[in-house]
């Protein structure tokens, strides 16, 4: 595996900023802090990597932007700003915070499947299984664009034909559970992309699929890029499909980001043990036949008991006795563009 990336990515105008959100989820176990104090931003046309275990809550800081966190989550803290074109006539952006807006307001609901737009882990569960894969595109477009029911039959076509759906014509009047799991994905694409969104969350988009139709789901997602230039927030815990796609990576554990560089440094200077660990246990050619992969002892923590301190420290081979398992390490910038949190490089 190599990584795809040419150093640090460009610096095209700012997109997407996220400032220290914190979106918890209130249960009566107790307080799950799902995403806990995180910041990132997202750049015109770039490819933004989001890598964890399962449960680290890249997810959530997807439906966080989107504005569509399940209760009995919410957002407790922080900003989601979106920087917006124009569309008096004159150059530059406005920039609208998602967090102060209603989650079912007009303004947000302008916002989701116009500019932002998501595809989502599992299309069968995603799509309505009582309508057509055409009526759903449809229906996208018409929300957004104020066309009639004939012209938006013409764009999902259009759009079917662009990700490479065979036969849209025939297939636009589909039910979900007649497509195959590659096909569904496509009309998921397809959906998402109707109105030409500023902005694509990709949350797991081929972790269902076998690995041949994966390879041309990531073809057709890089392909669409470049012809719309949109941007893409890929949200993955397979790191050779970041090798792939991504120009710049953010590694999240327990609701926080605690390792954020461009795509060659996280595989050829990764500093965060977790990082580390994780580049440790891919599979690799050449790899002796009866020779075990390497494995990150222990589980992820409880979420409702964090441990104190650094909360990889339970798991960690280079944790400090007394200071890893106490204090919580600081967010430190190594070099340009690569900041890591952790005790060791304090």
């Amino acid at each position: 595996m190599s990584a795809r990336g040419k150093g640090q990515p460009d610096k095209s105008p700012l997109l997407l900023e996220v400032r220290n959100l914190k979106t918890y989820f209130f249960l009566d176990e107790g307080t799950v802090r799902a995403v806990d104090g995180v910041d990132f931003e997202v750049r015109q046309g770039q490819t933004l990597g989001v890598v964890g275990e399962s449960g680290c809550g890249k997810s959530v800081t997807a439906q966080s932007i989107l504005r569509i966190v399940p209760p009995p989550g919410r957002i407790v803290e922080g900003e989601i700003l979106l920087h917006r074109m124009r569309h008096t006539g004159s150059s530059g952006t406005d920039v609208i915070d998602l967090v102060k807006l209603d989650p079912k307001g007009k303004e947000m609901r302008s916002v989701r499947g116009a500019e932002i737009a998501m595809v989502f882990q599992e299309p069968m569960t995603s799509f309505s299984p009582v309508h057509t894969i055409g009526d759903q595109i449809m229906e996208a477009i018409i929300l957004h664009q104020k066309v009639d029911k004939a012209e938006a039959r013409e764009r999902a076509i259009e759009m079917l034909k662009m990700v490479g759906m065979p036969k849209p014509e025939q297939t636009i009047d589909s039910y979900p559970h007649q497509l195959s799991g590659g096909m569904r994905q496509r009309a998921m694409i397809a959906m998402a992309l109707s109105c030409h969104p500023s902005l694509l969350i990709a949350d797991e988009p081929t972790t269902a699929l076998d690995v041949t139709t994966e390879a041309q789901i990531l073809e057709l997602m890089r392909d669409l890029q470049q012809q719309l230039g949109m941007a893409i927030l890929y949200i993955t815990h397979d790191l050779g499909v970041i090798a792939e796609m991504a120009e710049e990576v953010i590694v999240m554990y327990l609701g926080k980001i605690v390792e954020r560089a461009d795509v060659d440094s996280i595989f050829y200077e990764p500093l965060h043990p977790y990082t580390r660990a994780l580049l440790k246990s891919i599979p690799r050619i050449g790899r002796k036949a009866k020779q075990r992969l390497e494995s990150i002892k222990g589980v992820v923590p409880d979420p409702y008991a964090i441990p104190k301190g650094c909360s990889f420290h339970p798991r960690c081979s280079k944790a400090i006795p007394g200071l890893c398992d106490r204090e919580e390490p600081p967010y430190v910038q190594v070099k340009s563009g690569h900041l890591v949190r952790c005790h060791l490089y304090a």
